[in-house]
């Protein structure tokens, strides 16, 4: 009977929590959508908004505070590249040698495609020197029924 019942506290206390997804009641939903295009510092491949970590609930805070002051997006945003670096967010800039992250995938799809084509025109190639004519295809045909 204590087992069911303490399983049963477990549970309800479990469901009670609130998901990871919504917001704390005490933020904006501004302050989640803005920390979501920042990296936490101290997380592998989170947001700053996804990550429980003290230096992101503190980046959450300060952001909190930043739009509280009346500072846009673009100025909290460029507080935190200038603190941390431009690796702080999430999509870097299109500029210098950012744009070879954003060519990189088609640059890599159109390699792959230039090679398909220079392979498949070789097979072509090789089989049409391969193939035989319709005379020489004859003679075969008489050669092998001669023997």
């Amino acid at each position: 009977m204590r087992w069911a019942l303490a399983a049963a506290l477990f549970l309800a206390l479990a469901l009670a929590q609130t998901p990871t997804g919504a917001p704390p009641p005490d933020l904006s939903p501004e302050v989640f959508r803005i920390a979501s295009q920042l990296r936490c510092p101290v997380c592998q491949g989170e947001s700053a908004a996804e990550s429980n970590a003290g230096v992101s609930q503190e980046m959450r805070r300060q952001i909190a505070e930043m739009l509280r002051e009346g500072k846009s997006e673009a100025a909290i945003r460029e507080y935190f590249v200038k603190r941390y670096g431009e690796w702080i967010l999430y999509a870097p800039p299109k500029k210098g040698i950012n744009w070879l992250l954003w060519l990189a995938p088609a640059i890599g799809l159109g390699a792959i495609g230039f090679g398909l084509w220079r392979y498949l025109a070789e097979a072509r190639r090789r089989e049409a020197e391969l193939a035989l004519s319709e005379e020489e295809l004859k003679a075969l045909e008489r050669r092998l029924e001669e023997e």
